[in-house]
Order: C-alpha cells, then sequence, then structure tokens
C-alpha cells in the first residue's frame, strides 16, 4: 500500500470537514453507489456536484426495507451514507445494549432503538459535530428515547469496557488511519458474548495514486483494506467466528460512478481516467458485512450447567438451530432435549430421536460466544447417558461439519443403507440434511 503524504490527524479533518459540508446538502452515498441509471457520472459522491436524484436511494439497494424505512424521519433516510444494511440479519433483542459507530444522522440507530425496545438502548458514537446534532433532531422527531448520540473517535471511544451487546458500523471504519485500535476498541466495549455487525468498503488492490490521495480517503477508498486483512484484524483484536457473510461487489459501471470524473473519487490529483480506473478494478471492490463475537473466557465454563430442557425453550432453542444453520423441527421431539444455560440464558443444545433401540443424535449447537468451552463435548456426553437410560444401544448422526469431532467421540462413518429404516425415514435424513451429509454410528452398549 502506498503510504500517503499526509497524517493520521489531516485524515480526520478531512473526513470531519467532507460530513460536516455532506450533510449540509442534498444528499447520497458517500461510501457507495446507488443504482446505476442514477449516478451523475460529472459529480462527485459526496461532493458539491452531487446529483439530487440519488438523494436516499442508496438506502433502497443497501437492503433497507421500504416498511421500517417509512417509520423513519426522512432526513436519516436522505442522509444515509452507509455502504450496507448491519441490522439487516442481526438478532438484536429487546433488552441489549447497541453501539453504532459512525452513526452519521441516525438511520441504523433508529432502526435499532426499535429492535432494542424500551428495555434496551443505543449508544451512536460520531466524531463530527454537526453530525450528532442533525442525529439527535432525528430522534426527537421520531419520538425515540432510548437512543443517545455521543460525540468522539472510533480509536477511542467515550464506552465503558464490557458494556454493549452489539457494535454496528456502516462504512465508517475504512475511513480510520487506524483500524488496529478500532478493532481493539471494539472487542473492549463488547460484553463477552457480545456480536459485531459491520457493514464496510474492503478492497483487493488500488492504484498507489489512490491510496495517497486525501480526497480517495474521505471518499471510502483509500483507507478500504482487503477482506482478509479485516477479517484477520478482528480476530487478533480477540474476537472469534469473523466471517463476512454478505457480499455487493461493484461491476465497472458503479465504480465509474462512484470514483467520478476525477479518477479517484472526489478530487483532483490522483491522474488516471475514471473510465480506465472503473475497468482495472471491477471486482476488486465490494461492500460486505462482516459477523464475529466476544468469547466468554474459559473461567466461565464451570459456570454453565447442562440440564434438561423446559417448555419455553422451543423458541430459543430454533433461534440457536436457525444461526448454526440447522434442522429446527424439533417440537415432536423437545423431551429428548439438553440445554446448556448459564445466567439463564441457553448456551447450547442438543437432542435425539429415539425408535426402540436405536436413536438419531441431532441439533448439536453452541452459540459463538460459548465455542471453546468443551460444551459440546459435555452436551454429548449428557446425552450418552440419557439415551442409555432409555434403553438405545446404537446412536446415528448425519454431519457435514463435526466428523472429526464425532470420531473423536467413538462415532464411524457408515454408508446409508446401514442406517435403520425408521432414522432414515426423518425429516434430517429426507431432506432437511442434505445428501452429501455423512451418515455415522456408534455402539453404547
Amino acid at each position: 500500500m502506498g503510504k500517503p503524504e499526509f497524517d493520521d490527524k489531516e485524515i480526520k479533518n478531512a473526513v470531519k470537514k467532507r460530513y460536516a459540508a455532506a450533510i449540509a446538502r442534498p444528499s447520497t452515498s458517500c461510501c457507495g453507489p446507488a443504482e446505476p441509471q442514477l449516478v451523475q457520472i460529472g459529480g462527485s459522491c459526496c461532493g458539491p456536484r452531487a446529483s439530487t436524484a440519488m438523494k436516499g436511494t442508496m438506502v433502497k439497494t443497501a437492503g433497507y426495507g421500504e416498511d421500517e424505512l417509512g417509520r423513519l424521519p426522512s432526513d436519516a433516510v436522505q442522509n444515509a451514507f452507509g455502504c450496507g444494511n448491519p441490522l439487516a440479519f442481526a438478532g438484536v433483542r429487546p433488552g441489549q445494549v447497541v453501539l453504532d459507530i459512525g452513526s452519521g444522522a441516525g438511520i441504523d440507530c433508529l432502526i435499532a432503538a426499535e429492535k432494542a425496545g424500551p428495555t434496551g438502548r443505543v449508544i451512536g458514537l460520531d466524531m463530527t459535530p454537526e453530525m450528532i446534532e442533525r442525529a439527535g433532531q432525528n430522534a426527537r422527531d421520531a419520538g425515540i428515547t432510548n437512543v443517545e448520540f455521543r460525540l468522539g473517535e472510533a480509536e477511542k471511544m467515550p464506552v465503558e469496557d464490557s458494556s454493549v451487546d452489539w457494535v454496528i458500523s456502516n462504512c465508517v471504519i475504512n475511513l480510520s488511519p487506524d483500524k488496529p485500535a478500532v478493532f481493539s476498541e471494539i472487542v473492549r466495549a463488547l460484553r463477552p458474548g457480545g456480536r459485531i455487525s459491520i457493514s464496510d468498503i474492503v478492497a483487493e488492490a488500488l492504484p498507489a495514486a489512490v491510496r495517497q490521495s486525501r480526497d480517495a480517503w474521505t471518499g471510502c477508498l483509500a483507507g478500504a483494506i482487503s477482506e482478509a486483512e479485516y477479517v484477520a484484524g478482528l480476530e487478533k483484536a480477540g474476537l472469534r467466528g469473523v466471517r463476512a457473510t454478505s457480499r455487493l461487489v461493484y461491476d465497472a459501471s458503479q465504480l465509474k460512478g462512484l470514483f467520478g470524473s476525477s479518477a479517484c473519487g472526489l478530487g483532483a490529483g490522483c491522474g488516471g481516467d475514471a473510465s480506465a480506473l472503473a475497468l482495472a478494478a471491477a471486482g476488486k471492490i465490494w461492500s460486505a458485512r462482516f459477523e464475529g463475537v466476544k468469547p466468554h473466557p474459559a473461567s466461565v465454563g464451570a459456570e454453565v450447567a447442562i440440564e434438561q430442557e423446559r417448555a419455553e425453550d422451543l423458541q430459543a432453542i430454533q433461534v440457536l438451530l436457525e444461526e448454526a444453520e440447522l434442522h429446527g423441527d424439533i417440537e415432536a421431539h423437545l423431551s429428548h432435549f439438553l440445554v446448556a444455560r448459564h445466567n439463564g440464558r441457553l448456551a447450547g443444545c442438543i437432542g435425539m430421536e429415539v425408535y426402540g433401540p436405536d436413536a438419531l443424535f441431532r441439533s448439536l449447537a453452541v452459540t459463538p460466544g460459548y465455542r471453546g468451552l468443551g460444551l459440546a463435548r459435555r452436551l454429548y456426553e449428557k446425552l450418552v447417558e440419557r439415551a442409555r437410560a432409555k434403553g438405545v444401544e446404537r446412536a446415528y448422526l448425519l454431519t457435514k461439519t463435526i466428523e472429526p469431532l464425532a470420531e473423536s467421540w467413538g462415532f464411524r462413518r457408515i454408508d446409508r443403507a446401514q442406517v435403520p429404516e425408521a432414522i432414515r425415514d426423518t425429516s434430517e435424513f429426507r431432506g432437511a440434511c442434505c445428501a452429501s451429509a455423512v451418515a455415522m454410528r456408534r455402539d453404547l452398549g
């Protein structure tokens, strides 16, 4: 990466100046192109000649629903500068605390406030005073009282340690000249088990002239790192299960609009032609949504109880299985389920379907923040005890992901034809678990 000829302080001052100016004029998305047909090629994304036809359009292409946008003040929608919707699939629950890094005019904070409910709380953080003022007004206009906006920088956030359940951000961290500091601050602010849902611009390769351009920095281009670097940075800071779960790759026509006529997005002096640069960069720049979790310390493992499920656990188990991408048709077999519980919350589950001396072991899931504490083995061993007490002699399972782990527990791969008919007739075998899954068996005698 080419080294800019300006320091971190200059970058931050330029970003503040740009966003203060952007909110004072008709808005578009600073960090992501709108639909190609609406892009004014001669203007710049957030610059003086931005097309008013693009006003508020990015929120629709980024995955926001018409219904949720309709419940927000128009100013919050029109002054949204994001490249995605970090709350589209985030499991924010009532009563939780959400921190939005780079909250801008407040669109994501207002949506999060609705999800968190009156018992929850949302903190919007932004380093631009004009944004803080605008976001506060939008919250007042919406009648939302469980959100507050704080002035501060992502590299040193005015947020208490281990105080939030979710960190969200929308096309902001790419603007930071010190991303390791931001990643460390995210982990510091999260409670154990807390999660992230971050949308951001990433880039595999950019010309050195773009990397060195002050305007390209403020335009969400020069500071973009690769997806692999992003994941590695979050993992190094202490998060687990970090992955990019969705991507919107920009093609040449979209990039041409993003770069503008200056060829590096929002400013002259970096040379080149917008069309040529867009063609060269096509497929190398995209917006991605990142997920991850702050793990619980090892000492917590001893505090987790393995116990029989309760009737009221059904919905929580189904949510856990959905997040693990496992089959959720469990109601008929709920009495054969065990759960891992910590401080009243489900940390994991496992279950079985019993057919005389045979049983299908299924639905083993541990929520990401509790992984690495040995809960999967504890759940399995407890289920074996339960199965033996019910006269089960042989356990079967289907898996695409835990074959080595199952082998360590004594299971061995078998042909599906060797599985008893009653188990082959279960929903797991008939389609819920795909044909490429491995069938395994263990004798419990």
